[in-house]
């Protein structure tokens, strides 16, 4: 598939065939180049973009559905009607987080993959939290390597996007009466999400899917919130690494080998020397240390924070973020999965505007070549990551499609990347706002260099011709490409949609929290910034020095970078969670509420096997979570 030489080769092309009444034909690369390889086939292919697109579609036809429908008609509790749409949303996604969390505790990978659709298929919400988590790839990467209850997700490794391409339309795919009862019994919810009454939220704010949740028990007087649940995760973890190796989330990962269990040893032999989290004895049970732990810290984030941000001062903040931002919830998962899809969410309503997700839309050639188009960008935007290692380039709307689709081969594209650029590309689904305009600026200047094109064809302005600084140590490390042949294959067909694509991609854009005046300063410099290009331009198009109808499409979109996505999408605790009072998990330290199992609060609730309150009551008494029909009989299990 691939062949290496001495010089990048120009792109070969083919001419792909299309009736003679329609636009002039797209000339097609027949290879792709990535530094000095040589692919002779392109990483992702068309029908998997489509088959990528058709799972856009079904997730925003169920964000729709949950957002728009009333409460009592999908069967969910009547305090979610007086939910925003955007916290409807939240909510829901917080509920599919804990579906996928226990789906995964009954995954096998052994049989094909039209068997593993006939009898592990989960459901479209638990597909979607799983597509999000892959479009993380670095922690997904790490967590499939960590997490024993992720390590069977991780054997085959481009599962859902085969899965994908085998079933065609996922959302109007039906699963067998036999495969829907074998989920209900070892997830203990419905297959259909939309119709199984949760009652998980309090009017006062405080139920589990809710983000300030917080529980006093009655019979110890222990207080339960999701921080605690954070620590108790976070010593989990660290404990856990001194009777097993498992290592803490954010320390195994390496972006050149993928796995450095030096690195990891080093880090949790570094924290052991602070006192908070110094063995008291050698003898000292993991259940025991757990419980100091909790205790030394008052169940405080802080004080997890401190410690482990002064042990890796030294290698600057980068470390101890990382390692940080995976302790939030209580869910094993390194990454805040109702964030990640949320994230999505504006991406997938691009797909949605540009009408890519309807059934038949790239059914006809002279449509399909601008799939083909953004594959062949695709393969560039690596070539660029391959030309400038330090740099961090940002990616269009197309490329962003084909890159999402890459990702979603989990192991296959980290391999695929560490082979072509020598290091693993990372998707880093948030960003700040200033950071992600100025890379993509640069990203525009480093492109037209390479290739001697424009980056964008959308309408927006570009940067200016005076590269500046930032270019100048870029350009370094930069070869211009001469292309040999009469046709560019990075200049887009004539279609508007190729055109429109090429519009920034702004899904993991985030802006700080409301009213914060330096984010507001910055963003107001940068729409004062894009308004004196569309000055330059209307300049250039009153002078003749270019076409109106570029002008024009610009003109048509908002300008980029100014409507991040919020960052603070607070954790949101699902029923039940993973950590629960009582001598499984929190254990005598708190007086012991019952005998927690592996998840639920109540003997009949969503994780099952005990949780406060012992027997048959569970949280809050009569039946479950906030009482009334609760996590147990009627809620989770029961979809009544």
């Amino acid at each position: 598939m691939a062949t290496q030489e001495e010089v990048p080769p120009a792109y070969n092309t083919t001419q792909t065939e299309v009736p003679s009444d329609q636009p002039p034909a797209y000339t097609a690369p027949s290879s792709y180049r990535i530094g000095n390889t040589v692919l002779s086939e392109p990483l992702v292919t068309i029908p998997q973009l489509k088959a990528h697109l058709a799972l856009l579609r079904a997730f925003k036809e169920l964000r729709t559905t949950v957002q728009d429908t009333d409460a009592e008609v999908l069967g969910l509790p009547e305090v979610v009607n007086e939910l925003s749409k955007d916290k409807r949303w939240t909510w829901f996604v917080g509920l599919a987080v804990e579906r996928f969390y226990r789906w995964l505790k009954n995954l096998q990978w052994h049989v094909s993959v039209d068997q593993w659709i006939e009898r592990f298929m989960p459901p479209i919400d638990v597909l979607m939290v799983w597509h999000a988590y892959l479009l993380n790839p670095s922690w997904y990467q790490e967590d499939t390597d960590r997490l024993p209850i992720m390590q069977e997700l991780g054997k085959p490794e481009d599962r859902l996007l085969a899965v994908c391409e085998r079933v065609v339309d996922i959302n109007t795919y039906q699963a067998s009466p036999e495969r829907m009862a074998e989920w209900q019994k070892v997830t203990e919810t419905a297959c259909d999400n939309v119709n199984t009454r949760v009652p998980l939220m309090l009017s006062t704010g405080k139920g589990y899917l809710q983000p300030n949740f917080l529980y006093l028990c009655d019979k110890c007087g222990g207080v339960l919130s999701k921080e605690k649940l954070a620590v108790n995760k976070f010593a989990r973890d660290y404990m856990g690494h001194q009777t097993r190796y498992s290592p803490i989330a954010g320390t195994l990962f390496n972006q050149h080998k993928l796995r450095d269990e030096a690195v990891a040893n080093r880090v949790v032999a570094a924290l052991a020397t602070q006192s908070i989290l110094r063995p008291k004895t050698e003898k000292e049970t993991v259940l025991e240390a757990r419980n100091r732990l909790l205790l030394a810290s008052k169940g405080q984030l802080a004080y997890i924070h401190a410690a482990v941000s002064l042990v890796l001062r030294r290698g600057g903040p980068k470390r101890a973020n990382r390692i940080l931002s995976a302790y939030t919830d209580d869910k094993p998962f390194s990454i805040d999965l109702v964030g990640a899809v949320i994230r999505q969410g504006s991406f997938v309503d691009k797909m949605h505007n540009f009408a890519w997700t309807a059934p038949t839309y790239f059914d006809d050639a002279v449509d399909e070549v601008v799939l083909v188009h953004a594959t062949a960008r695709y393969h560039a935007f690596l070539d660029l990551m391959k030309a400038s290692p330090t740099s961090f380039l940002v990616p269009t709307l197309d490329i962003d499609l084909v890159w999402h689709t890459h990702q979603m081969m989990g192991g296959k594209y980290a391999k695929s990347t560490v082979k072509l650029l020598g290091r693993f590309i990372d998707h880093d689904d948030k960003v700040e706002e200033n950071y992600l305009s100025n890379s993509f600026d640069l990203t525009c200047r480093a492109w037209q260099q390479r290739f001697g094109i424009p980056y964008m064809h959308c309408g927006c302005p570009l940067p200016g011709d005076t590269i500046g600084q930032r270019l100048s140590r870029l350009t370094t490390r930069l070869k211009a490409t001469t292309v040999t042949t009469s046709h560019n294959p990075l200049d887009p067909p004539q279609h508007p949609d190729a055109l429109s694509a090429t519009h920034p991609s702004e899904h993991n854009c985030v802006g700080g929290r409301t009213g914060d005046k330096a984010s507001e300063h910055t963003r107001q410099k940068r729409l004062e910034k894009i308004k004196k290009r569309r000055e330059r331009d209307a300049r250039l198009v009153e002078q003749g020095k270019m076409d109106r109808r570029v002008y024009d499409r610009g003109q048509a979109h908002d300008m980029y970078f100014l409507y991040p996505v919020p960052f603070y999408y607070p954790p949101v605790i699902a029923c039940g969670a993973i950590s629960t009072f009582g001598g499984g998990d929190f254990g005598g330290g708190f007086g012991g509420c019952a005998v927690g199992a592996a998840g639920g609060c109540g003997s009949g609730g969503c994780g099952a096997g005990g949780g406060c309150g012992g027997a048959a009551g569970g949280c809050g008494g009569g039946g479950g979570c906030g009482g009334g029909g609760g996590c147990g009989g009627g809620g989770c299990g029961g979809g009544n």
